[in-house]
């Protein structure tokens, strides 16, 4: 959930809107770039590559048991992807059309222009949803999921006043994804879990690999690789980002959404995998749920996942039957990675330039910026100063440590973002995948 849910957090479920920033090309085997990648960053990691029709699996751990094909990580935002070839498998069945209109326990949901939402706006982010449900206030904030059921969700679409007209501009949106996924399931009388395990799951044989609430999940950890709980979804946000799944499952999906063995989804990957609006940044359209991506000339497909103790990256690389996937039990960046497997020209992210590339700032100098900045009055940002660190904190979602690159300006590690102080201390501006949104101190 770019990300988390979105992933990565809440806040940072974007995943990758673009290519990264890259040092040096290198090439390695896999097992040599995942143990170097953990002496960087992360506690433990599974990855799987595949090529015309090959597939090839390695697991590193920093600590505890090294992780193998067959370990199961929580996915995150990926989940969207699957609920999108959902919606496409309702289209090719003939259940409606992606121009319909989405109508939700009987509410219909309309734009600020009083036009009705259609299921390709939801599924593009471009409906105007805002990323979460004004009125999610979890009783955990640890497990931010886990209570916001249908009577909250209803309240909150009775209540929504939308601010733009559909399809005018990219908003991320787990609370979308999560009403997409629910809606479908309302339609067949069933639960999100039910209908993606009947619809999506067996017909590509994945049940064995990805589904729900997998007992054997690996324990997740924050960016400080301290331990954290996993997260808990109902109907009303599965859709986003709930499901667990293994290096070699989500590489079987790869190779059904690049056709590469017979299954009766085929119809509906090739609907999702179609360009269909421009996406959060100039350089990324967006299809259903998949972002694109162009490199030497090829059209690349991707989505990252992440939550408060793993991070996720899949690519697809369909005109040379290539897919990679990189999976983590730490909330730290991995699309490099993944990236870097797809195609080895790309070069990898020096992490460690990156640290040295940081500036360490005095603890009264990082105290004046701690405090809370809001966007809205539903969607706040908490600055926290603990001596020479400085942390960030979404609503509803795990904390995340800031470096600074200049006395005002600060990067994060778990994502491509940074975050300016004005100089008289009474806003912020946040950057990240092209969007810029200020953020006012309370």
């Amino acid at each position: 959930m770019n990300h988390r849910l979105t992933r990565r957090h809440c806040l940072l479920a974007a995943g990758s809107l673009g290519l990264p920033a890259f040092a040096q090309p290198e090439t390695a085997p896999m097992q040599d770039l995942l143990e170097a990648r953990l002496r960087e960053d992360g506690v433990a990691l599974a990855a799987g590559r595949l090529s015309s029709g090959n597939s090839e699996f390695a697991g590193a751990a920093k600590r505890g048991t090294r992780p193998d094909a067959d370990s199961v990580f929580e996915v995150g935002s990926i989940t969207k992807t699957f609920t999108a070839l959902l919606l496409a498998d309702a289209v090719v069945r003939g259940e409606l059309k992606l121009e319909d209109a989405v109508e939700v326990d009987g509410i219909q949901l309309r734009d600020s222009a009083g036009q009705p939402l259609r299921w390709v706006d939801i599924a593009t982010h471009r409906s105007g949803l805002p990323r979460l449900a004004s009125n999610m206030a979890p009783a955990n904030v640890d497990d931010p999921y886990a209570d916001y059921d249908e009577v909250a969700l209803r309240a909150f679409l009775k209540s929504w006043q939308p601010g733009v007209a559909r399809a005018s501009r990219f908003e991320y949106s787990n609370l979308g994804f999560g009403l997409l996924g629910h809606a479908l399931a309302l339609r067949q009388r069933t639960d999100y879990a039910t209908l993606l395990t009947r619809r999506v799951l067996e017909p590509l044989s994945l049940q064995r690999h990805i589904g729900f609430g997998h007992a054997a999940l690996l324990q997740g950890h924050d960016a400080q690789g301290k331990p954290v709980p996993a997260w808990h979804f109902q109907s009303t946000t599965a859709g986003a980002g709930a499901l667990h799944g293994s290096a070699r499952g989500l590489l079987r999906y790869a190779d059904a959404a690049m056709g590469g063995y017979e299954h009766p989804l085929k119809a509906a990957f090739a609907l999702c995998l179609q360009r269909r609006a421009a996406g959060g940044a100039p350089a990324n359209p967006i299809g259903l749920a998949w972002l694109l991506a162009s490199l030497n000339g090829r059209t690349l497909f991707s989505h990252d996942g992440g939550t408060a103790g793993f991070s996720s990256s899949l690519w697809l690389d369909p005109s040379r039957g290539r897919a990679s996937v990189v999976l983590a039990n730490a909330q730290v960046p991995v699309g490099d990675l993944a990236l870097h497997l797809l195609d080895e020209s790309v070069p990898l992210r020096d992490l460690a330039a990156t640290r040295q590339a940081s500036l360490t700032l005095p603890a009264d100098q990082l105290q004046a910026l701690a405090g809370v900045y809001a966007v809205t009055p539903q969607f706040k940002l908490t600055i926290r100063a603990d001596g020479q660190r400085l942390f960030a904190q979404a609503t509803g979602q795990a904390e995340f440590e800031l470096f600074a690159k200049a006395p005002r300006r600060f990067f994060a590690k778990v994502t491509p973002l940074e975050i300016e102080f004005d100089a008289d201390g009474k806003a912020l501006t946040l950057f990240q995948g092209g969007a810029t949104p200020r953020f006012v101190r309370e």
